[in-house]
């Protein structure tokens, strides 16, 4: 009798069994921790640390952790695995850091490495019973309102803060090129922060959009992800009439930045 066939020792249905159980396992614990942070600890913060700005960065912390500890379980079950080249340019003060978005789980990863770090968040998770707590209570900014978000994002990073965003506005679809908004761009000109840019790759389709929690690739995907140093705006800035014409041009360089980088990422 021939042999089953294998991916990564183990025979294709115990494998599919396997990748299946480990994402419900994963998003369960997720869902519940998600759950219980929204509508245990972040009450309780607010209820015994009256400083507002101590709050916020004791939320941003346990945020951090939890971010960290769930992407740390989904690579133990082998439901992925990352490589990381750069990290120490996100330890950058004051910087937007830009990101493109294949998977369900982008944020997660860069939650979970950046310290303080305030993500522009979908107005979804913001009005949302079981998130809209931990959104308000860590200081993210809403991506509901332009210039609402622009001066939410100024305030970050005025204070040194750090602010993580994905312009694509959703997840890219698999094989698909990464198109930007111009919402990064703006913050980036009107504020005159550095832009930190990141890079994201994964080998399968993984969790991209329309995709069921479940939906695993039978081969492992690998996270590829590179952080490029910090650059300056304000040449890009001084070289326009209008902000409007400086926030077109950084965009156009940003999308032919990833243009260009996914296309050598692909080819390597």
């Amino acid at each position: 009798m021939a042999s089953e066939t294998r991916v990564a020792g183990l025979p294709v249905r115990l494998n599919r069994l396997w990748r299946r159980l480990a994402s419900a396992v994963s998003f369960l614990i997720f869902g519940l921790s998600a759950a219980a942070f929204g509508l245990v600890l972040v009450p309780l913060v607010r209820l015994l640390v009256r400083d507002a700005g101590r709050r916020q960065r004791m939320v941003r912390s346990a945020v951090r952790r939890g971010m960290h500890d769930f992407w740390r379980l989904m690579t133990f079950f082998g439901l992925f695995r990352c490589e990381l080249r750069g990290a120490e340019h996100l330890r950058e003060k004051g910087v937007l850091i830009v990101a493109n978005h294949p998977t369900l789980i982008d944020a997660v990863l860069l939650l979970g490495i950046v310290e303080d770090a305030a993500v522009v968040a979908k107005q979804a998770l913001a009005a949302s019973p079981v998130t809209g707590a931990a959104v308000a209570a860590a200081g993210y900014v809403v991506n509901d309102d332009g210039p609402a978000m622009v001066e939410a994002a100024a305030r970050e990073l005025a204070r040194s803060g750090r602010v993580l965003v994905f312009p694509e506005s959703t997840r890219t679809p698999p094989g698909g090129p990464v198109r930007l908004q111009r919402g990064a761009a703006n913050i980036a000109v009107r504020t005159g922060c550095r832009v930190v840019v990141v890079t994201i790759r994964v080998s399968h389709p993984l969790l991209y959009k329309g995709a069921a929690w479940y939906d695993m690739p039978m081969a492992v995907p690998q996270f590829e992800v590179r952080v490029l140093p910090p650059f300056d705006v304000g040449p890009i800035v001084a070289a326009h009439e209008s902000i409007a014409l400086a926030a077109r041009e950084l965009n156009e360089r940003l999308q032919r930045l990833y243009d260009s980088e996914m296309v050598a990422r692909e080819s390597a």
